[in-house]
C-alpha cells in the first residue's frame, strides 16, 4: 500500500489530469453530462428537488452527500436564500449551506413587466405602459477594466406572445478598449454608453432598437422597453417575405425585460457587481458545480483507500479562502489537519465561547493564513500534513517511517 504522502502529491502534481481522469470514468461522465444537459430547465426549487439526479449531483458537488436524504431540511435552506442576516443557512454553522443556497438561486434576476392600457372612463384610456426595469445596486463612482476584472450579464425582453430576444453584455479590458478615456476609472456614464453600444450591435435579431439603457436618478443603470418597428428590406410599408414588416409595442403585459447575471468570458476574469451583484444563475453556473464535483469525487474516492489523502486535498483546496482560527474550528476536517500539523491534541476541543476565542488565537499564533495565497506554501503545509499522518498512522506500511514514530503505532 502506498503511504499517504506517496498517495496525495501523485494526485495533487498534477491536479487537473488527477480530475479529468476521474470525469472521464463512465459513471461520473454519465452523471455529469446529465447535469449539463438539464440543469438550465429547472426554473423552480419544487422542480429541482423533484429531480434526484441533478439534486444528488449538486449535493455532493457542495460536500453534502450525506444530507441528499434530509429533504425538507435543504428545502429550507434553498427557500429562505441567504439575502437576509436571519435566513436558515445564515443561521448554521457550517458555510456549505450557503454557499449551497446562493449556486441554486432559481429566482430569474432583476425582471420588469410592461402594463396593458387602462380603462379610467369611456373618455379615458391610459395607454400600454412599457417595462422598466432598474438595477437594486447603484454604480461606484469608477470601474478599473484594466486588468481581469468583468461585468457580464445577460438581458433579455419577451417582445409579443411568442418572441424573446436577447443580448449578452460584457464589459472588460477588451471591450472597452478604445471606448473610453480610461479603463482604471471608467465612470457610469461611460458603462451605460457601452451597454447601449452593444445592444445596438446586437442587431434586429438581437435587442437593437427594443430596449435602451440609461442611468437612474440614484445612479444605477436602468432599462425599458421601446417601439420598434422594421419596414422590412425595401423600406416601405407591407409586403412579404424579406420585404415583411415587423412591429412591437413598447407596452403591455407581454413585454418584459429580465436581466441576470452570465458567466465571466474566460478563466482568470474576476466578476465586478455593476448593480445586480455577482451570483450566477444555476444554469449559468455548469462549470463550478461539474469542477466541484468533480474535486468531491476525487476526494471521496482518495479517501476510501486513505483517509489522510483525502484530507490533505480538502484542506488543500479550502486554503486560499481561510482567514482565521475560527475558519478552522467550524470545520472538523481542517481542524484534524491542522491539529496534526502543529501539534494540538485532538481530543481538546472549546466548548464555551472563552475557549473557543482562546483556541482560536492560538492557532492563528501558529498559522499563517496570509501565506495560504501562495500555492506553494498551501502545497507545503498539506505535504508536511500528509507526512505527519503517515508517521502516525501508517508505519506498519511504510517501517522507515517507524524511525520516526518513537515506537508508537
Amino acid at each position: 500500500m502506498t503511504n499517504t504522502l506517496t498517495s496525495y502529491m501523485l494526485l495533487s502534481r498534477n491536479l487537473a489530469t488527477s480530475l479529468q481522469r476521474k470525469g472521464n470514468e463512465p459513471v461520473v461522465s454519465r452523471e455529469t453530462a446529465y447535469y449539463q444537459a438539464n440543469i438550465g430547465k429547472v426554473t423552480s426549487i419544487d422542480d429541482f428537488m423533484a429531480d434526484q439526479r441533478l439534486y444528488n449531483y449538486a449535493m455532493k458537488a457542495f460536500g453534502l452527500e450525506d444530507m441528499s436524504y434530509a429533504k425538507a431540511f435543504m428545502r429550507k435552506v434553498l427557500t429562505e436564500g441567504t439575502s437576509d442576516s436571519t435566513a436558515f443557512a445564515n443561521r448554521l454553522a457550517d458555510d456549505r449551506y450557503v454557499a449551497f443556497a446562493k449556486a441554486f438561486d432559481f429566482s430569474p434576476g432583476a425582471t420588469a413587466q410592461g402594463t396593458d392600457p387602462t380603462v379610467i372612463s369611456t373618455d379615458l384610456v391610459l395607454p400600454a405602459g412599457s417595462a422598466k426595469l432598474a438595477l437594486p445596486g447603484t454604480l461606484a463612482a469608477s470601474y478599473d477594466f484594466s486588468g481581469t476584472n468583468e461585468a457580464s450579464f445577460t438581458l433579455s425582453s419577451q417582445l409579443d406572445g411568442t418572441t424573446t430576444k436577447s443580448v449578452t453584455i460584457v464589459l472588460n479590458k477588451a471591450a472597452l478598449a478604445g471606448k473610453v478615456a480610461d479603463l482604471s476609472k471608467v465612470t457610469p456614464a461611460e458603462i451605460a454608453t457601452a451597454v447601449g453600444a452593444q445592444i445596438t450591435a446586437s442587431g434586429a435579431s438581437g435587442l437593437m432598437g427594443k430596449v435602451q439603457v440609461g442611468l437612474t436618478a440614484n445612479g444605477g443603470l436602468g432599462f425599458e422597453t421601446t417601439d420598434y418597428a422594421d419596414l422590412g428590406f425595401d423600406g416601405q410599408p407591407g409586403g412579404t417575405g424579406v420585404n415583411a414588416d415587423t412591429f412591437y409595442f413598447a407596452g403591455g403585459s407581454s413585454r418584459t425585460l429580465t436581466l441576470s447575471n452570465a458567466a465571466l468570458s474566460a478563466p482568470g476574469q474576476t466578476a465586478v457587481d455593476i448593480g445586480n451583484g455577482t451570483d450566477l444563475s444555476p444554469g449559468a453556473d455548469v462549470k463550478s458545480v461539474i469542477d466541484a464535483y468533480l474535486q468531491q469525487s476525487l476526494e471521496s474516492d482518495a479517501g476510501a483507500e486513505d483517509t489522510g489523502v483525502r484530507l490533505a486535498l480538502y484542506f488543500a483546496r479550502k486554503a486560499p479562502t481561510l482567514k482565521s482560527g475560527y475558519d478552522i474550528l467550524s470545520d472538523p476536517a481542517l481542524t484534524q489537519v491542522v491539529n496534526t500539523v502543529i501539534g494540538l491534541p485532538a481530543t481538546s476541543s472549546a466548548t464555551t465561547s472563552d475557549a473557543l476565542a482562546a483556541r482560536a488565537k492560538l492557532i492563528a499564533s501558529k498559522v499563517d493564513f496570509a501565506s495560504f495565497q501562495d500555492p506553494a506554501k498551501v502545497e507545503a503545509f498539506a505535504r508536511r500534513f500528509a507526512a505527519i499522518w503517515d508517521a502516525q498512522n501508517n508505519t506498519a506500511t511504510d517501517p522507515i517511517l517507524a524511525l520516526f514514530s518513537n515506537g508508537q503505532a
